[in-house]
């Protein structure tokens, strides 16, 4: 009971503050007040190459080759600053048309649900959002560009700063969410702000 109090509490308070600081205008946020933490166009390539190249060394959970053989994965890999603006994206050649979409919206959402003082990934939402939970609904929120609740988005943090998100389509979600963290690499949040060592590991942040 205490648990699902303090859940409880957490997710309204999560939900305030979006609501409070920011409007939605088409694919971005207008925050209501100015950063300047921000990816470089060095730094977004960095990423983007970091995910193609986990993506290369993932299995497929789903492709074969005409043998049988496993293929490995080919991903839709996005990056979003901290308004949701899309500074950076890397489509691997056969990778599904439909991921495309999926790959945007788990990077602004793991980017609209993360802060300074708390992160989360797409895998953390969905985790929040089941029926009963702190979260549960959100994803009738934020039509444009949308709201993913399964794995694939990660936040991204520079100097403890948030700077936006990337998210990753293109397979199954562990697959996705594994390249996602490869791409990461370096620009991770601190362990403190992590939901999963907030949330005592209750609330994943990565499997």
């Amino acid at each position: 009971m205490v648990r699902r109090f303090s859940y409880t509490l957490m997710g309204l308070a999560l939900l305030a503050t979006i609501t409070g600081c920011a409007s939605m205008q088409g694919h971005t946020v207008d925050l209501g007040y100015v950063t300047t933490a921000a990816l470089t166009p060095t730094e977004v390539t960095l990423v983007l190459t970091q995910g193609e190249t986990a993506a290369w060394k993932e299995n497929s959970l789903l492709r074969v080759d005409a043998d049988g053989n496993t293929k490995p994965t080919r991903m839709h890999i996005i990056v979003v600053d901290r308004h949701g603006k899309v500074v950076g994206r890397r489509s691997m050649e056969d990778a599904w048309a439909g991921s495309v979409s999926i790959a945007h919206a788990k990077a602004f959402t793991a980017m609209a649900f993360s802060s300074d003082e708390n992160a989360l990934t797409t895998r953390s939402v969905g985790a929040l959002s089941q029926p009963g939970g702190p979260l549960w609904q959100i994803g009738n929120s934020n039509s444009d560009p949308g709201l993913i609740e399964f794995p694939g988005g990660v936040p991204l943090y520079k100097n403890g700063q948030l700077v936006g998100a990337v998210g990753v389509s293109g397979d199954g979600v562990d697959q996705d969410e594994r390249v996602a963290a490869a791409a990461a690499k370096g620009y991770e949040p601190a362990k403190t702000i992590r939901i999963d060592t907030v949330t005592n590991n209750a609330v994943p942040y990565t499997k």
